[in-house]
């Protein structure tokens, strides 16, 4: 899974600047517009950010304000807050991802397309219901590994 999501992010990572320096050049070199660029910018840029976000959840490079982990010395303490704040991404992450099927099932009913190149939004919503799914997984894991979480020996008696 992990393979797939490196290449889609390498491929859509550099499709995203080429196109809006073709547009750049189109607009400012050749003095015309090259029509409906910023809805095929749009739906790569989309496609990153969400492919990119299960990404860091399954690397951990979430951005996280969690103090209690290096305040906070007793091991109990630590692994109630790591599994209160596991089990609450868990139930975000599943909750945008339920909503998610929701919008994918719009848009197979109602069909929305974009305004130029009439490209179907379902293909935009399946983009973001994969990555919501992939997050809930990596969620999972994540409650999984913090409820089997153990005291590490050189913390909880001072390296003896």
């Amino acid at each position: 899974m992990t393979g797939f999501e490196e290449a889609i992010l390498v491929i859509v990572g550099l499709a995203v600047p080429s196109l809006v320096t073709l547009g750049v050049f189109f607009r400012y070199i050749l003095k015309t517009d090259l029509f409906g660029i910023e809805e095929i910018e749009i739906f790569f840029a989309m496609i990153l950010y969400f492919v990119g976000a299960a990404y860091a959840s399954y690397k951990k490079a979430q951005i996280t304000a969690d103090l209690t982990q290096s305040m906070i010395k007793s091991f109990k303490v630590r692994k109630f807050f790591a599994v209160l704040s596991s089990f609450a991404a868990l139930v975000a992450v599943a909750a945008f991802c339920y909503w998610t099927i929701d919008l994918v099932e719009y848009a197979f009913i109602r069909n929305p397309k974009t305004p130029a190149w009439k490209i179907p939004l379902v293909l935009e919503y399946i983009a973001v219901l994969f990555s919501f799914i992939v997050m809930t997984i990596y969620a999972l894991r994540d409650f999984c590994l913090a409820l089997a979480r153990k005291p590490d020996s050189s913390v909880e008696d001072g390296g003896r």
